[in-house]
């Protein structure tokens, strides 16, 4: 059964340690346009700190509210929420959206999820089981056919375990590498790159250059590569000796604390792992 994911501390929780290791990694996508979904919460966060951070000349779409660049300092539930729109310096119709996600030219990169991910990075948001006899409907496609025409982004799960983290998806709805090596550019947009970075509760995880089969990047505190390995359903590149994910600094914490997530929504976030 899947328990809580601990970190091993009270100083934060693993929903602000994911938020914090997120908005580190968008340094390198500083200056470009990217956007976020409509639960996307963690990631909300993330690309906020990042603004106060390593990247302060981010651009990015939140969600659901259409908001353009919003300067929130308490953490919206969800894209959809109006506080997702405070301080927005534009907003944008569905449409456009929908028109700018379909080209890709324009988004630098995004964060998605889904109900299942595979070994190659191509996810799941369909439903479980045979598509006449659904186990577990999902919402469908939504916006996740776009990462077969974005630059790059970035996949989140608030789970880790055999379930999630399959040998084979039911469906695609969000294509990674699709049979991996270079079969994705036989079937997406030539300059979209595929997933860059996988974030669970109990690792980062990213893809082996050349067959892009998924590889371990860190583990989180609280856990190590062998526990890694156990919770997830499908083959995973391991290094020798795997990096651990840096807890975040003080510095961080503050300004996630104060600035990012006043109402502390992630420290109550349940995320679980095994």
């Amino acid at each position: 059964m899947a328990r809580p994911a601990d970190t091993g501390t009270e100083r934060y929780s693993m929903a602000e340690l994911m938020a914090v290791e997120m908005s580190r990694n968008l340094a390198a996508d500083d200056g470009t346009l990217g956007g976020v979904g409509g639960g996307a919460t963690i990631p909300m966060a993330a690309v906020r700190l990042a603004t106060l951070t390593v990247a302060p000349n981010l651009w990015w779409f939140c969600g659901g509210s259409a908001a353009i660049n919003p300067v929130f300092s308490e953490l919206p539930l969800t894209a959809h929420d109006p506080r997702a729109f405070v301080g927005a310096e534009a907003r944008v119709p569905m449409q456009r959206t929908v028109d700018m996600g379909m080209r890709g030219t324009l988004w630098g990169w995004g964060f998605n999820g889904g109900m299942q991910m595979d070994k190659f990075g191509n996810c799941n948001m369909i439903g479980i089981g045979p598509y006449e006899r659904l186990k577990v409907r999902g919402p469908g496609t939504v916006g996740t056919l776009w990462t077969a025409s974005m630059t790059k982004y970035y996949l989140y799960f608030w789970h880790h375990n055999p379930r999630v983290f399959v040998d084979k998806v039911d469906f695609i709805s969000s294509p990674g590498f699709l049979q991996g090596g270079d079969s994705r550019w036989k079937s997406c947009r030539p300059g979209s790159l595929g997933p860059a970075l996988v974030y669970t509760p109990m690792c980062v995880m990213d893809f082996e250059e050349g067959s892009h089969r998924l590889r371990l990047r860190s583990v989180n505190p609280g856990y190590d590569a062998a526990d890694v390995v156990a919770a997830t359903g499908c083959e995973l590149v391991v290094p020798v000796q795997p990096a651990r994910t840096a807890s975040p600094s003080e510095a961080e914490l503050q300004l996630l604390f104060t600035q990012v997530d006043r109402n502390r929504v992630l420290k109550h976030y349940r995320l679980t792992a095994g």
